[in-house]
């Protein structure tokens, strides 16, 4: 696949790929129906997923900066503020709550290991036992399928569950050290 050129598909202004947002005022990018006080509003759900997205194409070695264009005359020095610590205060939560999912998903593939080696264990020690009434075998059965089964979950959990989880902090972690920008026209 070829490497996408980002200084034709973004500005940039030397080690810095500038992702433009044109807004008509400061409210727009945050979520409509979202009617905390301004330093803990979420950003609109469509912006957020467009910020994901841009990050995820621009290589690693440059750093961001989101640039709002807006009409010259909502020009507000003290909105600007607002809004900045606002998208910092929004990038800080969801990274606060996927270092938490991460502290969950990682707690939860302990127990599945586990669980997995007690219900294995169970079931080896029980096959050395004389034979057992049909139930009694099924029962053991039963425990080396919910280790294996276990075990598939552990497996998925690390490598697959984690790993989505690890991309997404680092993009929100990109997210919060953005610079931030007014411009306008």
């Amino acid at each position: 696949m070829k490497e996408l050129k980002i200084k034709q598909m973004y500005r940039t202004e030397k080690m810095k790929v500038c992702i433009d947002l044109k807004v008509d005022f400061y409210r727009e990018v945050f979520h409509t129906w979202d009617f905390s006080p301004l330093l803990n509003r979420d950003l609109d759900d469509d912006l957020f997923e467009y910020l994901e997205e841009c990050t995820r194409e621009i290589p690693r070695k440059y750093s961001l900066k989101i640039v709002l264009h807006l009409p010259e005359k909502v020009k507000s020095q003290k909105k600007e503020e607002l809004n900045t610590a606002s998208f910092q205060n929004f990038f800080q939560y969801k990274l606060r709550k996927s270092r938490i999912a991460r502290r969950k998903i990682f707690n939860g593939a302990v127990r599945y290991a586990l669980f997995g080696l007690l219900f294995i264990s169970i079931a080896h020690l029980t096959e050395e036992l004389v034979h057992w009434p049909t139930v009694l075998r099924i029962l053991r059965e039963g425990f080396f399928v919910g280790g294996w089964v276990l075990f598939w979950e552990l497996f998925t959990t690390l490598f697959f569950t984690k790993t989505d989880l690890k991309e997404s902090i680092y993009i929100l972690q990109r997210l919060s050290e953005a610079e931030i920008e007014y411009k306008y026209s």
